[in-house]
C-alpha cells in the first residue's frame, strides 16, 4: 500500500474533527450552534467513531448545552454515557466556577463595575440544582469575596431562610458587605411576595449591625433578577 493510499485510508470523521476545531478557533466557538459544540467536547472523549448523532440525541434527551452540562452524574450514568465522557462534561462545570470565583476574589468594587461577572459566579454556582438553594455572599471591606455560604437548600419552589442563621455567618466571618442569592429552578425568576419579604427582613436586621446588603440576585440558567435594579428593597 502506497503512502498515498494510507492518507485516503483515514476514517472522514477524522477530517470533519479538524473542521470542528478550526472554526472553534475562529471565534470561540460562538457561531456554533450547541450540537457542534457538544460534539466537538465529545470528540476528546471518544478517539474513534463520528460523534455527532451521539451529541444530537443528548440535547434531544436533555433540552440543552446547559441542561446536558448540569445533569448530575446519575442522569448522565442513567442515559448511557461513559465515565470519560462524565467526567470532561464535570471538568468543564467545575473550571467555569473556578474561574468566576477567581474574577469575584481578584477585582475590587465588582458589586459596581463587573456586575456581568458577579451574576455569572451566581448562576454558576446553582448551575446544577434542582432545587430551591439560599445562598450568602460575604465581602471584606475592600469588597473582595471573602466566601460564599449556602445558608439553606429546599424544594424545587420554596427554600427556608433564617435572618439570625445570616448574622451568625455575618459575625463569624467578620464581613462588611453581602450579596443575597438564590435560584429559581423552573427558569422564571420574577420573585414571590415571600422573596420581597424575606429581603426586607434581612436588610432591616443587617441594618442594626451596619451591614450593607448591596442586592439580592434571584437566578437560572439563563436569567436573572435583580432586586437593586428593580428597586424593590430600600438597600442603604
Amino acid at each position: 500500500m502506497t503512502k498515498e493510499n494510507k492518507i485516503d485510508d483515514k476514517p472522514l470523521y477524522l477530517g470533519h474533527r479538524e473542521r470542528l476545531k478550526t472554526r472553534f478557533l475562529k471565534d470561540e466557538g460562538a457561531s456554533m450552534p450547541d450540537y457542534e459544540l457538544l460534539e466537538l467536547l465529545l470528540t476528546y472523549a471518544v478517539v474513534r467513531r463520528d460523534v455527532k448523532d451521539e451529541a444530537k440525541k443528548l440535547l434531544a434527551h436533555f433540552g440543552s448545552l446547559a441542561n446536558v452540562l448540569s445533569a448530575s452524574t446519575k442522569e448522565l450514568s442513567d442515559y448511557g454515557l461513559t465515565q470519560h465522557m462524565i467526567v470532561l462534561f464535570k471538568i468543564v462545570l467545575s473550571s467555569l466556577r473556578r474561574l468566576t470565583a477567581e474574577r469575584l476574589q481578584d477585582k475590587e468594587d465588582v458589586v459596581y463595575t463587573n456586575v456581568d461577572y458577579l451574576i455569572d459566579y451566581c448562576k454558576t454556582a446553582v448551575f446544577e440544582s434542582d432545587v430551591e438553594e439560599f445562598h450568602l455572599m460575604l465581602f471584606d471591606p475592600q469588597m473582595h469575596l471573602i466566601k460564599d455560604v449556602l445558608m439553606q437548600r429546599g424544594s424545587v419552589d420554596c427554600v427556608p431562610v433564617y435572618v439570625r442563621e445570616i448574622m451568625k455567618v455575618i459575625f463569624e466571618n467578620k464581613a462588611s458587605s453581602v450579596v443575597l442569592y438564590h435560584n429559581h429552578p423552573s427558569g422564571h425568576c420574577q420573585p414571590s411576595k415571600a422573596d420581597i419579604q424575606l429581603t426586607k427582613e434581612i436588610v432591616s436586621a443587617l441594618k442594626t449591625i451596619k451591614v450593607r446588603v448591596y442586592d439580592h440576585l434571584i437566578v437560572s440558567q439563563n436569567s436573572y433578577y435583580s432586586f437593586h435594579e428593580h428597586h424593590l428593597v430600600d438597600f442603604m
